[in-house]
């Protein structure tokens, strides 16, 4: 027999661009999938029922970029810039993770999601050390039952205790291998609940035949999503890195562009019309220095945009957040722009709908998911969330949309359903002790923390301060390096020398 759930005396947010009905309060869930929306579906047979007491169901969250296995360095990076992220998290703590942490990691960060209501992320997982993390990655995200692509890293991980390879990064090919391994064997189901993706490596700052092997790795392997760090403030260095990549005819669907703060609106055009995607990070983003989240611009001109909260080692890994954060950071420019000339808003361009969508309908676009999840219609997955409507910072709900946009938190949520299955339910994760989870997240946290020696932020923070512009000279000379990589005839030879000059200074601090 089929499993049959039915939702009762719900108000749902459909996301299909309907005016919000209290008419059709009824959803019916068979094998996963939505059934039927109507008012009276009760003569249903053999059906779970679930009563929503006038809450708000509404599609699951769609997170479109996470580095999930970063849940067990939580708020590490609080106080941090993307130079101290690259030093101490990438440099200094990755390369402690075991395989054991790895999968914990992944774990705990999708049930972190799930609780929150986020029934999707798209997993950027940058923390191949070795085959056998891949392999924990994974399982880490399958024992959750979250829905995800994976995208598996090609990134370097610094070797623990050895100093930094600036070479390793661009020569090391073990990884293109392995995904093709991961490919076969563990994520070859195109319909399963996780996809294989590809998570390119940070190759901004050099000649762009490096990133085109793992364009073409993506294409071969048929990933779902190719992600792809891109455009974030002055990390970008002038490189017009996006330009190229347009020009290089390459891009296409699966291509997944994370931040892009400094895209021009001929680049987003571009993105739009080769219908390639863009994910923002508001939080990190306007943290580290990257720059204004560019989800309005983006939004306006056709881009497929989603939001993601990209790290729990820095900020909030929840989607209420970092919706009203990009929310927030819209209105403010727009509203600058008026305030310059003396000027009051009498209207806001950007509304909290607006909002709702990048997290839902719009996420599901840019992850290329669209046909599956991210609204209520009859035939797609049943990936949804319930949000109670008697918290005294829910009531009175007037308006469902800008309660759930303007007010909600991860408290309201009271049931998280992922392919017809619950897995929170009155509010409380199922199958999943969180008391004995946080045990192990503190103990492996904490190992790891103090498992990173002096000598090890000595090499990261060196080598972070010989690659990148940290005062007016060297961003300067960055500046030049950036003109140069956009010259075919002249790329290889100025990489050449930089790395040269980065291993030296290196060698010369061991």
């Amino acid at each position: 027999m089929s499993q049959r759930i039915l939702i009762i005396q719900a108000i749902p947010l459909t996301m299909t661009g309907s005016p919000v009905s209290v008419e059709l309060n009824q959803i019916l869930i068979e094998d996963g999938r939505i059934q039927a929306i109507g008012t009276d579906l009760g003569s249903v047979q053999d059906v779970e029922i679930i009563d929503a007491q006038g809450g708000i169901v509404m599609p699951g969250m769609i997170d479109t970029h996470r580095h999930t296995w970063q849940s067990l360095l939580r708020a590490q990076l609080g106080d941090g810039s993307l130079y101290d992220y690259m030093a101490r998290l990438r440099y200094g703590f990755a390369p402690q993770f075991t395989v054991d942490d790895a999968e914990l990691g992944n774990y705990a960060g999708a049930m972190d999601a799930l609780n929150a209501g986020v029934t999707t992320i798209v997993d950027h997982s940058h923390l191949v050390s070795t085959p056998d993390h891949a392999d924990a990655l994974i399982t880490g995200l399958e024992k959750s039952g979250i829905r995800s692509v994976f995208c598996y890293g090609l990134a370097d991980v610094a070797d623990k205790g050895k100093p930094i390879d600036a070479e390793r990064a661009f020569t090391t090919s073990w990884r293109h291998q392995d995904a093709e391994r991961i490919r076969k064997e563990r994520l070859s189901n195109d319909k399963g609940l996780i996809r294989f993706g590809i998570g390119a490596s940070e190759f901004l700052f050099a000649p762009l035949l490096y990133t085109i092997k793992e364009i073409k790795l993506a294409q071969i392997l048929d990933a779902h999503k190719f992600s792809v760090h891109v455009a974030n403030g002055p990390f970008a260095r002038g490189t017009r890195y996006v330009t190229r990549l347009l020009d290089s005819g390459l891009i296409d669907h699966r291509t997944l562009f994370i931040h892009g703060n400094v895209l021009t609106q001929d680049d987003l055009k571009r993105i739009r019309d080769v219908g390639a995607s863009l994910s923002v990070t508001p939080e990190s983003e306007m943290q580290m220095g990257m720059g204004t989240p560019i989800w309005p611009v983006a939004k306006k001109i056709g881009v497929a945009c989603g939001i993601g909260a990209d790290i729990v080692s820095g900020g909030s890994g929840d989607l209420f957040t970092q919706m009203r954060l990009a929310l927030c950071a819209g209105r403010l420019v727009a509203n600058d722009q008026l305030g310059h000339f003396g000027v009051m808003p009498d209207t806001l361009e950007l509304t909290a709908e607006d909002a709702l969508r990048a997290v839902t309908i719009e996420a599901a676009r840019a992850a290329c998911l669209d046909q599956e999840i991210g609204s209520i219609e009859v035939g797609k997955r049943a990936d949804l969330l319930l949000i109670r409507q008697n918290s005294i910072n829910i009531a009175p709900m007037l308006d469902p949309i800008k309660t759930v946009v303007m007010q909600a938190s991860i408290a309201d949520v009271e049931m998280v359903m992922v392919n017809g299955k619950v897995i929170k339910a009155e509010g409380k994760l199922l199958d999943c002790d969180q008391h004995i989870l946080a045990q192990k997240l503190q103990q492996s946290a904490e190992r790891i923390i103090q498992s990173v020696t002096d000598e090890d932020n000595q090499n990261a923070y060196t080598y972070m301060r010989a690659a990148f512009p940290l005062d007016r000279k060297s961003a300067f000379e960055a500046r030049f390096a950036g003109w140069a990589f956009r010259m075919p005839w002249l790329d290889q030879k100025v990489f050449n020398i930089m790395i040269k000059k980065l291993n030296t200074t290196l060698k010369s601090k061991v």
